[in-house]
């Protein structure tokens, strides 16, 4: 942690977090001793590809899925595993999800007024007259008009869909919002508008975000700090323009030879980096997290590290 950090409010705290799934024989563990810090109106970014359990860590925060093993910490207090009934709306009504599907994720025979105020419902009591004023504002706010109250999901756009399900978030007054690749399912031309919305929500209200994709290209633009997930394990953590700029582990490096190039002569030409783990050796060297630049840190034995910043500095 660089001094910078520790002058910073940590809302979220993951500590040695795993998640099976499954027991004895079968039993499947997806997330693999994870440990981060979220800061307090700050963009964390979860990135990886299908099946790395980026998206389990932000359902085990959700209390989705229950962690095997290590603690999330929300303000300090620990909410996983058994907690109070009180802490328990406290979580539902604070941290709030934004799914990847927008129509799987709404309920196609509700109304739309009654899909952005059901948690509301589910928290405290509130007159009519209050809720639709709420949900009204809701909508507004995230730039769609108060009439759509009254009607359903299959009426709307993919990303007028997806407004609806941030819309549902909102109206909770969440402090965090977990984005599970909440622009994946949308055409090219709406993703800027819901990233941008995002972008105004969070200056406006603070909110904090963990974003969750699995494309680095939206991630260099949206995020403060990146953790690359692979198989379960975060293997490499920093600054988004230092991941971007500084890649050191050859996951991260593949993943970031993967963004597609605006312009076509260099995409034609760039070189596409395939990541093969079998070029690690841990039988008697074991890799462990480590701070290899300031905020930068790295799963990695050390002769690793210093061959792949070797590396890093001729590229």
């Amino acid at each position: 942690m660089t001094n910078s950090d520790a002058s910073r409010e940590v809302l979220l705290d993951v500590r040695d977090l795993h998640v099976t799934f499954g027991r004895g024989r079968k039993a499947f563990e997806a997330v693999r001793g994870v440990s981060f810090q979220v800061y307090r109106g700050e963009t964390f970014g979860l990135v990886g590809e299908s099946g790395s359990g980026k998206t389990t860590i932000g359902r085990a925060i959700m209390r989705i899925y229950p962690p095997s093993a290590g603690e999330i910490l929300y303000k300090g207090e620990r909410i996983s595993g058994h907690i109070s009934r009180e802490l328990d709306k406290k979580v539902i009504r604070e941290i709030q999800m934004i799914f990847q599907d927008p129509m799987a994720s709404l309920n196609e025979r509700a109304k739309v007024d009654y899909i952005v105020s059901e948690g509301l419902l589910n928290q405290r009591r509130v007159s009519e007259r209050e809720r639709r004023a709420l949900v009204e504002k809701a909508l507004q706010e995230v730039g769609l008009l108060p009439e759509f109250a009254s009607r359903f999901p299959h009426e709307f756009s993919g990303g007028q869909r997806q407004r609806i399900g941030v819309a549902r978030a909102l109206i909770m007054e969440p402090e965090c919002i977990i984005a599970d690749e909440p622009i994946s399912a949308l055409d090219v031309s709406i993703r800027a508008q819901v990233l941008n919305l995002l972008s105004e929500l969070q200056k406006e209200k603070n909110i904090t975000y963990i974003f969750i994709a699995h494309d680095l290209s939206v991630m260099r633009y949206f995020t403060d700090r990146i953790a690359v997930v692979h198989l379960g394990k975060i293997v490499e953590l920093a600054d988004t323009m230092e991941i971007i700029g500084h890649a050191l582990h050859p996951y991260t490096r593949a993943l970031l030879s993967a963004i597609p190039m605006p312009d076509p002569d260099r995409e034609r030409h760039k070189k596409l980096t395939v990541y093969d783990p079998s070029v690690h050796d841990y039988q008697a060297d074991p890799p462990f997290w480590q701070e290899v630049r300031p905020g930068h840190y790295l799963l990695a034995n050390a002769a690793e590290a210093e061959r792949w910043q070797k590396e890093a500095e001729i590229d």
